[in-house]
C-alpha cells in the first residue's frame, strides 16, 4: 500500500523529549516501512525518520500547541495529498485540524484519536463520516460511543527497551500536573521509605509551587529535569518500579507500555485504559486508592519477575502488532472508499 501519515506540527517525529503522538507515528512509519508499503510522513522539517519520506511546510516544531497553526499545516498537507501524482491507498490523520478539512482530500481516510473525548471534537467526527475513527482503548471507545471503526493500542520497537538491573528507586515521568498525580506520586514514596527520582517539568505552575514544592523540599525527592530518547528509556530501565497515580481516565498512556517493555512494573490506579495495559499482580498492580500502592512500592524488588513483564509485553506491545492491526483498518477503508481513479 501506499500511505500518507499527517501528523500535528507542534514536535517533530519522533519528538526529541516527550510527544506520545510523534513518537507512536514514527514507530508506526517504520514498521510499515519494513513489511514493505511506500509512506509519505507530513510532519515538521526537523523530524528524521532515516529514509522514509519527510514532507512539511513548517521547518520545526511549532510550540506551543495553536489551533490556527495546526488548520494552516494540515490544509497544505492534505492539499499536497491531493496533487501526489502516484495518489495514496490511505491517508491516516493523527491531527483533529485535519479531520475538519477532509474535504480537501480525495483518498480514503483514518483518523487516530490521540485525544480525551470532548463534544466539540465527538461533532466534528459527526460531520466528516467519511473519516474512519480508530479508538487507542476500548475505555475511550466507550467514551466516543457508536461508530468506532476500530480500536488499536500503540506499540513500540522493542528493540529500544533494555532490561537493566533494578537501582533502587522509584520513577514518575512526565508534566507534573494535578490529573497526572505528581503529589500522589511523592507520597507514596515517602510513606514507603523508597528513594524517588522525578523526571519532568511542570505544566501547571500554581500545582508545582502549592502542592509538590513543598513535599520535594520536605521529603528530598532528587528531581532530574525533563527527559527524552535514550537517556529517558536508561533511568526508566533502572527503576524498581513506576509510580503512575493517574487522576484522569487517560485514552491511553504510553509511559506504562515504555517501563514495561523494560520489564519494570507499573503501579497505579484503576483509571481509563489501565486495565487494558497494566495486568494486575503480574505486570503491575492496579489500585482504587493510592495508599494501596504504598506496600507494593515497599516489595516491588521481589514481588515482580522483571523477566517475565519483559516478555509478556514484547509480544502485547510492539510496534509490528500496531501496524498489522492498522493495516487491516486500511484494507477496509481503501475497499470502501474512493481510488485515485475515482478521485481523477
Amino acid at each position: 500500500m501506499r500511505v500518507a501519515l499527517v501528523s500535528p506540527p507542534f514536535l517533530s517525529v519522533p519528538p526529541a523529549d516527550y510527544g506520545g503522538t510523534e513518537l507512536v507515528i514514527a514507530e508506526l512509519a517504520r514498521s510499515l516501512t519494513k513489511r514493505g508499503h511506500e509512506t509519505v510522513v507530513y510532519a515538521t522539517g526537523d523530524s528524521h525518520l532515516g529514509e522514509i519520506e519527510i514532507r512539511s511546510y513548517f521547518t520545526t516544531g511549532q510550540w506551543p500547541p495553536d489551533p490556527d497553526v495546526d488548520r494552516t499545516h494540515a490544509a497544505w498537507c492534505l492539499r499536497d495529498i491531493a496533487r501526489d501524482p502516484q495518489g495514496f491507498d490511505v491517508v491516516h490523520l493523527h491531527s483533529v485540524a485535519a479531520v475538519g478539512l477532509s474535504r480537501l482530500c480525495p483518498y480514503p481516510m483514518v483518523a487516530t484519536l490521540h485525544h480525551d473525548r470532548a463534544d466539540d471534537l465527538s461533532r466534528l467526527y459527526h460531520d466528516n463520516p467519511r473519516v474512519r475513527r480508530v479508538a487507542i482503548s476500548a475505555n475511550q471507545a466507550r467514551k466516543e460511543g457508536p461508530g468506532i471503526a476500530a480500536i488499536v493500542h500503540h506499540g513500540l520497537d522493542p528493540q529500544r527497551f533494555p532490561a537493566m538491573p533494578d537501582q533502587g528507586y522509584l520513577l514518575h515521568i512526565g508534566r507534573y500536573a494535578p490529573e497526572k498525580g505528581t503529589h500522589l506520586a511523592v507520597e507514596i514514596a515517602a510513606r514507603a521509605g523508597v528513594p524517588l527520582l522525578l523526571a519532568g517539568q511542570p505544566h501547571d505552575q500554581d500545582y508545582y509551587r502549592d502542592r509538590v514544592q513543598p513535599l520535594v523540599r520536605r521529603h528530598g525527592i532528587l528531581e532530574v529535569g525533563p527527559m527524552g530518547g535514550a537517556r529517558k528509556i536508561q533511568l526508566m530501565a533502572r527503576a524498581r518500579a513506576l509510580l503512575f497515580p493517574i487522576q484522569r481516565d487517560e485514552p491511553f498512556g504510553l509511559v506504562m507500555v515504555e517501563s514495561l517493555l523494560c520489564g519494570v512494573p507499573v503501579l497505579t490506579l484503576r483509571r481509563g485504559s489501565v486495565p487494558e495495559v497494566v495486568e494486575d499482580g503480574i505486570t503491575g498492580l492496579i489500585a482504587d486508592d493510592p495508599i494501596e500502592l504504598v506496600a507494593s512500592a515497599r516489595i516491588a524488588e521481589t514481588f515482580f519477575d522483571r523477566e517475565r513483564i519483559r516478555q509478556i509485553a514484547r509480544k502485547r506491545w510492539n510496534a509490528d502488532r500496531m501496524a498489522e492491526e492498522y493495516l487491516m483498518v486500511y484494507r477496509e477503508a481503501a475497499s470502501e472508499g474512493l481510488t485515485a481513479a475515482d478521485a481523477g
